[in-house]
């Protein structure tokens, strides 16, 4: 799982440390640097997979510079625990601000304080799984030069960090944009979750398995739930279509029929029950490394490491509970509470909402605040319950008492 995240110089952010946990919720005022912390996650996820240059808007353009400071260097780091080893990956990105260019500086990965990669000045040294130094090359400074690298006997270290990465999933689901047909599989959920469907269909073929216990976990939470089908609805779309039973009576719904609120629980479970698999928090699941030439209309030329996994490395959600009624929050919660280190190994958790704030940040809470400086800080939120005087931490926070 990912136990550190470090990053300075993007946007509120600024030498900014945060310790992370199989389940951590960021709580704090709006502009504090929640998203932002989601931001990084995402850009360096695309990054890694291959599929981004250093200035794409989803990644780290110029305009993410924090901008009371004068520095052009971005610095971020992720200290990754996985399969017995401690890796930590650094990547410096050197701005030109008038020119609104970027290149990176540096890129290197590290187990346990060793070499297994590093990027620096546009000459790449790899180095095998016992740190003896392998090739040297040159490679483009727009992009990672790590997510280029093919799997080979002697680097699985670096092949597992790699699929680790591209398993990090980050939704802030917007139920109106879910598409109800789609013509292709798709393993990734987007950011707002708008290829559903397309996801669906991917995880129907892979975990068939899987599906019963989601459809088991809907019909205790949406009423009159029965089952979903995904027909076909031309040469090579197929549609979402979802079962309800109203009084003995049964009757279908299109996915853009239900409710906003239901189909970010369909979402929400589904992200659950679908895309967990990959066992406890130290990631000790087995690796395939198959090196395949990518032919996807998005990525970059060149090899990657296998298609993007199916199975969620790290979950980060951005306000999960925005669609959700009061009474459908706390059973989400407790399914993601179990299923955290037992179906995948870890979910972060962005969210305002009194019911997440009391059930999760004692003990999993971590409290970003804005200095005078406009720099964010971090706090563990347990130091607030210890001064709560028999109040829930949601109304210390409600009446600003957290300062």
């Amino acid at each position: 799982m990912i136990r550190r995240i470090y990053i300075d110089n993007y946007k509120c952010l600024v030498n900014f440390d945060l310790r992370l946990d199989e389940l951590t919720l960021l709580l704090g005022p709006n502009g504090c640097g929640k998203t932002a912390v989601v931001d990084v996650m995402v850009g360096l996820r695309q990054l890694l997979s291959g599929t981004a240059r250093v200035t794409d808007k989803e990644a780290f353009p110029p305009a993410t510079l924090t901008r009371w400071q004068q520095r052009c260097l971005q610095t971020f780091e992720v200290d990754v625990g996985l399969a017995g080893d401690e890796l930590r990956y650094r990547l410096e990105v050197e701005h030109a601000r008038p020119a609104q260019r970027a290149r990176i500086a540096l890129e290197r990965l590290e187990a346990d304080g060793k070499p297994l990669f590093e990027f620096r000045l546009g000459e790449v040294h790899l180095f095998r799984d016992d740190h003896s130094l392998g090739p040297v090359f040159t490679a483009d400074w727009s992009e990672s030069a790590l997510a280029r690298v093919p799997p080979r006997h002697d680097n699985a270290r670096l092949t597992r960090f790699l699929r680790f990465v591209r398993g990090v999933t980050v939704c802030a689901l917007y139920p109106a944009a879910f598409g109800t047909e789609a013509s292709t599989e798709d393993p990734l959920l987007k950011r707002d979750g708008s290829n559903f469907v397309a996801w669906y269909r991917y995880m129907l073929q892979e975990r068939p398995d899987r599906v019963p216990r989601l459809e088991e976990a809907l019909r205790e939470v949406i009423e009159g739930f029965c089952g979903m089908q995904l027909p076909q609805v031309g040469v090579a779309a197929r549609a979402l279509k979802v079962s309800f039973d109203q009084g003995g009576q049964r009757y279908d719904l299109w996915l853009d029929e239900l409710s906003d609120g239901q189909r970010a629980l369909v979402a929400l479970y589904a992200l659950l029950r679908l895309g967990g698999g990959l066992g406890s928090a130290s990631g000790n699941s087995p690796t395939t490394a198959t090196p395949v030439p990518d032919t996807s209309s998005t990525a970059l030329p060149g090899w990657r490491f296998d298609k993007p996994s199916s199975l969620v490395s790290s979950l980060f959600l951005d306000e999960p509970d925005n669609y959700l009624a009061l009474a459908e929050i706390q059973p989400w919660l407790v399914e993601l509470h179990d299923a955290c280190g037992r179906d995948f190994p870890q979910a972060v958790v962005c969210s305002h909402h009194p019911e997440l704030i009391d059930y999760l940040a004692v003990q999993q809470g971590r409290l970003l605040q804005r200095e005078a400086s406009g720099v964010t800080v971090v706090r563990s939120a347990a130091e607030l319950a210890g001064h709560a005087n028999g109040l829930k931490l949601s109304e210390i926070i409600a009446r600003g008492w957290e300062r």
